[in-house]
């Protein structure tokens, strides 16, 4: 099951829960149990334990591998 991320448009608070696919209409506010909640778009940070990852599109390649050309950077 996925994690998705809420919000409520009745109280504004943000939650996370673990949805089937298909049943999002079904999640109702963790704090005040209104229905009316909208699923967003979450974003992520790509972090390697102690390393930040980053994530550029120079032709130095990333600071994970050697190559120059690989999917994670380009």
């Amino acid at each position: 099951m996925p994690l998705y991320e809420f919000r409520c448009r009745a109280c504004g608070a943000r939650f996370e829960r673990l949805v089937r696919i298909g049943r999002e209409a079904e999640v109702g506010c963790a704090a005040c149990g209104s229905p009316d909640v909208e699923k967003l778009f979450s974003s992520f940070g790509i972090h390697g334990g102690e390393k930040d990852v980053s994530m550029s599109s120079s032709s130095k390649g990333c600071s994970t591998c050697s190559s120059k050309s690989c999917s994670t950077c380009h």
